[in-house]
This record gives C-alpha cells, sequence and structure tokens, in this order.
C-alpha cells in the first residue's frame, strides 16, 4: 500500500522502475498496483495438487497519477482524482482490466 507516511519510500521505487524501464524492479508489479487474488486447490491424482490462481486489476488514470500521501485519501480521491478520470473517461488512460490466470502444480 503506497498511503500514508510508509508509502513514499515505495512511491519513489515504483516511479524509478518507470523511470529506468524495470531496471530498478518490476514493472508489472509498478503497473498493477493493487488487485484481488483468488485461488483455489484441486486434489489430483498420483501425489499432486493444482493450485489454480486468478487476478484481476482495475487501473485508472487517477491510480497512475496520484501523489504520494494526499492521493489516498478522500478528499483528492473524490475531487481532483474524480476529475482526472472524468477526462480520462474514454481512449488513452481510460479505465482498464486485466485478467489472469495460472496453475502451479505441487507433488508430493
Amino acid at each position: 500500500m503506497l498511503g500514508g507516511i510508509q508509502g513514499v519510500g515505495k512511491y519513489i521505487k515504483d516511479y524509478s522502475t518507470l523511470a529506468t524501464a524495470g531496471q530498478t524492479g518490476n514493472l508489472a508489479v509498478t503497473y498493477l498496483g493493487s488487485y484481488s487474488l483468488k485461488w483455489k486447490a484441486v486434489i489430483g491424482s498420483n501425489n499432486t495438487v493444482m493450485i489454480v490462481f486468478s487476478v484481476v486489476n482495475h487501473s485508472t488514470m487517477q491510480s497512475a497519477s496520484r501523489p504520494p500521501i494526499l492521493g489516498y485519501e478522500p478528499i483528492w480521491i473524490n475531487t481532483v482524482g474524480k476529475g482526472i478520470n472524468n477526462y480520462f473517461s474514454t481512449g488513452w488512460g481510460s479505465r482498464t482490466t486485466q485478467h489472469f490466470n495460472w496453475t502451479e502444480s505441487i507433488s508430493w
């Protein structure tokens, strides 16, 4: 979480990742930010468990452009942030949603 004073260092690290095209961190994690993760285990044969992971992420221009600390406060989100999202309501910078799934197999 980047909110609060403890998020300032994480914020700087995330934006240094962008500035260095991923050389100082993980661009995928920087882009995803917060996301929801669900998983379920499926017990297979031959001492194998398959774990299916599903991730959903929603991204907005407000999320990409908010300043540290203030950008996570309701006063910003409901005023400036809302205006940013309204400005980018269609086309480049508009809300995007990513869904991705993967499966891991564990044998014992």
